[in-house]
């Protein structure tokens, strides 16, 4: 540096600093926060793009911490790519997208996330994409869907709000035999099962939940065999629904807890779901560890670390719900999912809002059901607080 010929101090603050040389590597990931690459030739642009030589040079088209983030979800759910996207949405957005064209036809499954299910039946239909819906656990309702046109199947391991389970196993091999892509939102299931190795074909995340832990980032990740990979990537480019590299670094770090978190939070979460379900003031739990579940034996044989952090449970109304949401002192009433502390949310006011009220009746998703998320607090501590909530509702 020293030996550098003097420039001008306007030069000297705009010039980008050199990277220090170093015997030693970081053991944090560094968090690449630049938005562009400097590259040395036209020939070196030509094979990047090309992807004869690896690197980055926009990082819309991808950036250090995506791909460390990426590779650490493909080695995790046993895939052979990921990439990742702004959001949950945006992976199962970029997913259609790189599967589905006008004529095509998509079936999915009963109880999906509402936007998933508004995704699918209001906005791509305007693009010429028709939809038919199944029912996960009732393979002659898959069957009964799939049409000529059919070009993705889509499910949830477990449905929003309600636990369902889905048989993942008998739903990717119909998806085989028809030759249809099978795309399964494993967000409320992370390490629970590996959906990839039951038979799905593509395994999607809103890593801003479980796998993110700590309510700090915003993002999604699809995973699956490289060829569809690649090409999701490419939409989720041009589309610009790329994730940014600080929150991927968030994610990763998160990501390192997530199977302590998850074994605690399934420990906890049947606790506090067997105790609820004998309050008198709860009308209905639902939670797949309980052997009242519709889908209890399902679960036993699809899962084989727990049943996860989520329980869902009804208090009679929206009334008896809005009261149980205020007198709680500690579990704050938050409309997402995931984090290290215990958040509760009301499905037909958040999640759901805006579908058809028929259709919420048919699923069983009423006003008066609320979703837990269980976090990392002691189970007593928990209950102390759901307790008092409950004793507080009127008969």
């Amino acid at each position: 540096m020293s030996n550098q010929e003097p420039v001008a101090d306007s030069t000297l603050c705009a010039r980008a600093p050199e990277t220090p040389p170093s015997a030693t590597e970081p053991v944090a990931p560094d968090v690449a926060l630049s938005s562009v690459y400097r590259v040395k030739s036209l020939d070196d642009i030509d094979a990047l793009n090309e992807g004869r030589l690896s690197g980055f040079f926009y990082a819309r088209d991808g950036h250090p911490n995506g791909v460390q983030l990426a590779d650490k979800m493909a080695r995790l759910e046993r895939g052979e790519a990921g990439v990742v996207c702004a959001s949950g949405m945006a992976a199962i957005a970029a997913s259609m997208l790189a599967t589905l064209e006008q004529g095509d036809h998509v079936a999915v499954s009963d109880g999906l996330y509402g936007k998933t299910t508004t995704l699918a039946a209001r906005e791509l239909a305007r693009f010429g994409v028709d939809h038919s819906g199944f029912d996960p656990k009732r393979l002659e309702t898959l069957e009964a869907a799939i049409t000529p046109r059919t070009r993705l199947i889509v499910a949830e391991t477990l449905s929003n709000p309600l636990l369902r389970v889905c048989d993942v196993e008998r739903v990717g091999e119909a998806a085989r035999t028809a030759g249809v892509p099978f795309l399964i939102d494993h967000t409320f299931a992370p390490l629970l099962c590996r959906p990839l190795e039951l038979g799905a074909t593509i395994v999607v995340h809103s890593l801003t939940k479980l796998i993110g832990g700590h309510s700090d980032v915003t993002l999604g990740a699809a995973v699956g065999p490289r060829p569809l990979i690649d090409r999701i990537k490419n939409v989720a480019s041009t589309f610009g629904q790329t994730g940014p590299a600080f929150d991927c670094w968030l994610a990763l770090r998160g990501m390192s807890t997530v199977s302590l978190r998850v074994d605690r939070t399934s420990q906890t979460a049947l606790e506090l779901a067997n105790r609820l379900e004998s309050h008198a003031k709860v009308r209905r739990v639902y939670y797949p560890g309980l052997a009242s579940h519709p889908d209890a034996e399902l679960a036993r044989r699809v899962f084989d670390h727990g049943f996860g952090a989520m329980i869902a449970f009804d208090v009679g109304g929206r009334d008896q719900a809005d009261h149980l949401i205020k007198a709680l002192r500690e579990i704050p009433f938050a409309p997402s999912l995931g984090d290290v502390q215990t958040t509760i949310s009301h499905p037909c006011s958040t999640s759901h809002r805006g579908q058809d009220p028929t259709t919420l009746e048919r699923l069983g998703i009423t006003p008066g059901l609320v979703r837990l998320s269980v976090g990392l607090e002691a189970a007593d501590d928990l209950w102390n607080d759901l307790g008092q909530a409950l004793h507080s509702l009127g008969s």
